[in-house]
């Protein structure tokens, strides 16, 4: 996984066979779980929580002209996201003046591995 030329942050694409979709990498977020990886789902709309393990063979980057346009669709999506994530762990961010909220007033989606389980085979 390449990184853009700006930040920590990463524009790709995961695989799978339900589809492709683009995804979104900070790792200046608060970090997931041992062996578990955050990225914004853009299909879902919402920060993800995944298996590394299991992810990390099926990320893929973007070219040029792709990371281009998914900047220019995703990124305000991906920063309220972002925001939310980061109140919720209890690490501001230099745009928020709000108080932090415990982990638990945040769903996170997909913290059951049963659907993560692919059979690329």
């Amino acid at each position: 996984m390449a990184k853009t030329n700006d930040s920590a942050v990463w524009y790709g694409e995961l695989r799978t066979k339900r589809g492709n979709t683009v995804v979104i990498r900070d790792d200046e977020l608060p970090p997931a779980a041992s062996g578990r990886i955050y990225l914004y789902n853009t299909e879902r709309e919402a920060m993800v929580e995944y298996d590394k393990t299991i992810v990390s063979d099926k990320l893929f980057e973007l070219e040029a002209q792709q990371q281009e346009q998914a900047e220019k669709q995703y990124k305000s999506g991906w920063e309220a996201a972002r925001k939310q994530l980061t109140k919720a762990n209890g690490k501001s961010t230099a745009d928020t003046g709000e108080a932090s909220k415990p982990a638990n007033d945040l769903a996170l989606e997909d913290t059951d591995d049963s659907d993560d389980d692919f059979d690329d085979d």
